[in-house]
């Protein structure tokens, strides 16, 4: 039945046109192509829709019961169609996100509190976990990570920027010979994240940009971003997470930033999807309404320091 649907539609405009060339005007196809619905929609019920004569077309019983299921049909769809552009303007439904636990420390909380005062039909779920997710096998429409993608299965777009920083409890610095250069670094013990970088590339404020890499030895190894910072606090070694993670723990004195004169690597955030997840308008609203918040924010903060 599907397939005649089409062929239902154009027998509807030439009920109301009143013959096959006038109808053919109106749809912007042929009036060939119009006989042709016509005829294999007759096929299809068999039974004669219009009667056919050299001056004009009239319909049949048939025909005149059928126009009117026709005209409802298109009505309905028409009504359908007028719903879902008005609610493109108030938007619904509900967007199940993942993301890093550490975003709860950054701007993004309230970027995603923004974007729900602004659609207050909108829903939304985010797990906030730094177990990633596979977002296809657990039916997430959405997934934010940091640092740098490695999988290209994946649609992408970067949201926003941010800056590695190394930091250390004083008391862990403590007896320790004074850290200039990056290669001071090589006898102290970090401690690992998972899905960070092993080596630890820092370039130069100063001097030209210089760059160097360096390894540092670690014993602990976590899963955790908050877990990592907490053992740095506990004097467990040095830590490489987001600055807006660390800021707290600077400013209070639990921790210091270490070679402050010389910049660990940036880092992006990125919303990410499947490939395959088709069309959705809501995803897609809320990834251009936090870039943009993001970019904004951004721009406000170079002039504020500038």
């Amino acid at each position: 039945m599907l397939d005649h649907l089409r062929a239902l539609a154009v027998f509807a405009k030439v009920a109301d046109a009143g013959s096959f060339r006038a109808a053919a005007r109106q749809l912007g196809i042929s009036a060939s192509v119009v006989s042709h619905h016509v005829t294999s929609l007759e096929r299809f019920l068999d039974t004669p829709l219009i009667y056919r004569s050299t001056r004009k077309l009239s319909l049949t019983t048939a025909g005149r019961e059928l126009a009117g299921s026709a005209h409802a049909m298109l009505e309905a769809a028409q009504q359908g169609f007028g719903r879902v552009g008005r609610e493109t303007d108030s938007p619904t439904g509900i967007l199940r996100v993942t993301a890093p636990a550490i975003l709860q420390y950054a701007r993004f909380v309230t970027r995603v509190s923004t974007f729900m005062k602004h659609y207050p039909k909108v829903e939304m779920s985010i797990n906030f976990s730094d177990r990633q997710h596979n977002i296809v096998e657990e039916g997430l429409d959405l997934a934010l990570r940091i640092g740098w993608l490695r999988d290209s299965s994946l649609k992408s777009r970067k949201l926003a920027d941010g800056r590695l920083m190394l930091c250390a409890a004083p008391h862990y610095l403590d007896g320790k010979p004074e850290l200039r250069y990056p290669d001071d670094l090589a006898h102290l013990e970090i401690i690992n994240l998972v899905g960070t970088p092993t080596g630890i590339r820092l370039t130069s404020k100063e001097g030209g940009a210089t760059t160097c890499s360096v390894r540092m030895p670690h014993r602990i190894t976590v899963d955790s971003g908050f877990a990592a910072r907490r053992m740095a606090i506990e004097g467990c070694g040095l830590v490489l997470l987001p600055d807006f993670f660390m800021r707290e723990s600077v400013a209070e004195g639990d921790l210091v930033e270490v070679l402050p004169d010389w910049l660990a690597p940036a880092f992006g955030i990125y919303a990410v999807w499947p490939d395959n997840a088709g069309t959705n308008a809501l995803r897609t609203l809320f990834v251009n309404f936090i870039a943009l918040i993001a970019r904004t924010e951004e721009e406000t903060d170079r002039i504020m320091v500038s």
